[in-house]
């Protein structure tokens, strides 16, 4: 499935870094260093195509990316994005909480590999419901809150410390399409781990796969990892995951319950 289209903001805000790009380039020329968009994907860890697909406005930018982009441009995020700018002190609280599972947080502390909760805590924990508006906000996506009326679930505290999970770490987001029928349907809700990114065969993640969201199911066949829809109609094929192209969120670790109501 294609990308959807960049709006004027984001258009803006490439050609904006497209610019400081090719400072940038004329910059290592001139001083005799490898200034190739190539040279630049290797030195950012992703590939050349996802690079050209940024600098000209084809896919949108992403916390993740920026932070890589202002590393090697040598320049703040602001100076090509406000908006990512901003959202920069929500990154690194992300990338906080990940660290904080293998340390200790606000509400819970670590014993070995288990999570043990307070036991003055309720019984329930509370985690915050985000959209995915890389089409699936922190390592390769950025999280936007959904409607105030309707911003977080919560989840038994007995299923977070049972699976050693930290609550900072998780998201709830809410499956789009119906590429995963009939196990997921349009506005189901799956909580995932944005702190367990390694594939494991068979398993089911949130990726960001060419600039979309998308929850899959990931195969492994040989040496090639593939994004795998439930789905039976052909139109759903595998597509291989490989690259920068294919960004795994986070491990799928829930589904909630479903209302059936008006949909049969």
């Amino acid at each position: 499935m294609p990308a959807l289209p960049l709006n004027q903001h984001e258009l803006a805000e490439a050609a904006q870094l497209k610019q400081l790009f090719i400072e940038w380039q004329h910059a290592r020329r001139s001083q005799g260093l490898p200034a190739s968009q190539e040279a630049a994907a290797n030195q950012m860890e992703f590939g050349q195509s996802a690079l050209n697909q940024y600098l000209n406005g084809k896919i949108p930018l992403n916390i993740d990316v920026a932070i890589k982009f202002s590393k090697m441009l040598g320049v703040p995020i602001s100076a090509f994005s406000a908006a990512l700018a901003s959202q920069a002190d929500d990154y690194a609280a992300a990338k906080d909480a990940m660290a904080m599972a293998q340390s200790r947080g606000n509400d819970f502390r670590l014993v070995g590999r288990r999570i043990t909760i307070d036991t003055e805590q309720d019984d329930s924990i509370p985690i915050k419901k985000v959209s995915l508006t890389l089409r699936a906000g922190v390592m390769g996506f950025e999280a936007s809150q959904e409607d105030h009326t309707d911003t977080t679930i919560n989840l038994p505290r007995r299923f977070i410390e049972k699976n050693d999970l930290v609550p900072q770490c998780l998201l709830a987001i809410s499956v789009k399409g119906d590429s995963m029928w009939p196990l997921m349907i349009e506005g189901d809700v799956v909580v995932i781990n944005i702190a367990d990114t390694k594939p494991i065969n068979n398993e089911l993640y949130a990726v960001n796969f060419d600039g979309e969201a998308v929850v899959k199911q990931l195969v492994r066949e040989g040496r090639e990892w593939y994004l795998s829809s439930m789905n039976p109609d052909p139109a759903y094929h595998r597509r291989a995951c490989r690259g920068g192209e294919c960004i795994i969120v986070g491990r799928v670790v829930r589904q909630e319950a479903r209302t059936l109501m008006n949909r049969v």
